[in-house]
Order: structure tokens, then C-alpha cells, then sequence
């Protein structure tokens, strides 16, 4: 590495920045930390050696929006899904899973604003404190606080948020992990109170709180890795 200082600062010397920064981009290759793949399966041989492993893929699904539209699988095909829960007692921080200040101003806002990010779309779904389904669908103050989000960037539903959530976690059943009172999160269990994303395969890539403001940003880095690889793919498959 001090090598590679020395030899730097020589060519900002005797060739200009102009000239070095075209050196860096054709001879340093750009390293970033590339997303895991969450939720593997595995199998196992008779003497107990693993001999494959499969990445949980979201699996078929039925969502209704608030507005009445159904989201399936097919509908969040090649786009980067954003997925939360969200109660009738929201906007209440207490009683509610996702920090919805915290996630708008940190978060949603730079995907509205952005075209970069027009493949990315939130899906948020009507839940109970426990992460049961409410059949009956969103109340009158949750439509009114949230109808001045954009419906067709933001899918607010009502279903079952299983396919999304039954998937292996640190040798557990992600659905069964405990939630943490002391960080704010409410109800049972800690996937109510999580931010998942999910790739434009159908596969989880990164899950986070959504209460915290650090977790949001956090989650929005996940984001940005996400996209870097998709410019990269896109990269390989023009031959660049």
C-alpha cells in the first residue's frame, strides 16, 4: 500500500490529476462489497456433509392494494422490492412497526426524486402488532395519512405476508425471531419491525430494522450496493 502511495503522488506530480484519474480507472479495479443472498436451504449427504445449497426465492403470493389492484409474483418482476409491515395505529411511532417519519424523509423521498431508482418499489403490508393478516383492510386514518404517498411507487396492502417472511434466519425460521422492546419494536416478533430487500429475482439480499433512523440508513447503503451490481451486470452483458 505504500508503494502504491509513493507511485500515486509521483504521477499526480509529473502527469496531473486529469491524467492519473484516467490511469485509476483503467488499471485499479473497482472492489465493493457485494450483497449475500439470505434464507439457504441445505442438503445433506448420509454422512452428514452438506452437497447443495438453494437461496429462499419469494415464492407465489396474492396481495390486495388499498385501492383495490392485486400484487402477485409477476407483479414485482425485474424491480427492487421494498418490504415493510404497517398497522392501523400508525402514524403513532409506539404503536407502529415502520418509522414512517424516519423512512420518508430518509428514505422514500430519495426514491421518488431519483430516476435511478425507478425500478425500486416499497410494498408494505397491513399487519397486526403480531404480523397477522387484517382481512378487513386499512382503516379510515391510516388511507387519509398515507394517500399522500404515490400509490404506484408505494403498494400499500392487505394479505398474507408469510411468502415473504417464512425463510431460514440464524438457524431459525426468520417468522420466529423475538423482537427487541428496548429498540422501539412492537409486537412479538422482529420481522414486523424489519425493512427486507428483495433483488429483481425474487431474492432476499438485506434485511434491517425500520424503526431507527440508523437502520434506515443502513438499509438505504443495501440499496445503493444493490444497484451498483445491477450497473455492473448490465456492464458485462453490453461487453464492457
Amino acid at each position: 500500500m505504500a508503494k502504491f502511495r509513493r507511485l500515486l503522488t509521483i504521477l499526480i506530480i509529473f502527469l496531473g490529476p486529469g491524467t492519473v484519474i484516467w490511469w485509476i480507472a483503467n488499471t485499479v479495479e473497482n472492489h465493493f462489497i457485494r450483497l449475500p443472498y439470505l434464507g439457504y436451504t441445505y442438503t445433506y449427504n448420509d454422512a452428514g456433509e452438506k452437497i447443495d445449497s438453494v437461496a429462499y426465492k419469494i415464492p407465489s403470493f396474492d396481495l390486495t392494494t388499498f385501492d383495490g389492484k392485486t400484487i402477485n409474483r409477476d407483479s414485482i418482476r425485474d424491480r427492487f422490492i421494498i418490504v415493510t409491515t404497517i398497522q392501523n395505529e400508525c402514524p403513532e411511532l409506539d404503536s407502529c412497526a415502520l418509522g414512517l417519519f424516519h423512512f420518508n424523509t430518509i428514505f422514500y423521498e430519495k426514491l421518488a426524486d431519483n430516476d435511478s431508482y425507478d425500478n425500486v418499489q416499497v410494498l408494505t403490508i397491513l399487519t397486526d402488532a403480531n404480523g397477522n393478516p387484517v382481512p378487513e383492510g386499512p382503516c379510515d386514518k391510516l388511507i387519509e395519512e398515507m394517500d399522500e404517498y404515490d400509490q404506484s411507487k408505494w403498494w400499500l396492502c392487505y394479505g398474507d405476508p408469510t411468502p415473504f417472511y417464512n425463510f431460514p434466519y440464524y438457524g431459525d425460521n426468520f417468522m420466529n425471531h423475538v423482537s427487541t422492546p428496548d429498540l422501539g419494536e412492537i409486537g412479538e416478533f422482529a420481522f414486523v419491525n424489519s425493512l427486507m430487500l428483495i433483488d429483481d429475482e425474487g431474492y432476499i439480499r438485506g434485511v434491517t430494522g425500520a424503526k431507527r433512523d440508523g437502520d434506515i440508513r443502513n438499509f438505504f447503503d443495501m440499496l445503493k450496493l444493490l444497484k451498483k451490481e445491477e450497473f455492473d451486470n448490465n456492464l458485462k452483458a453490453e461487453g464492457k
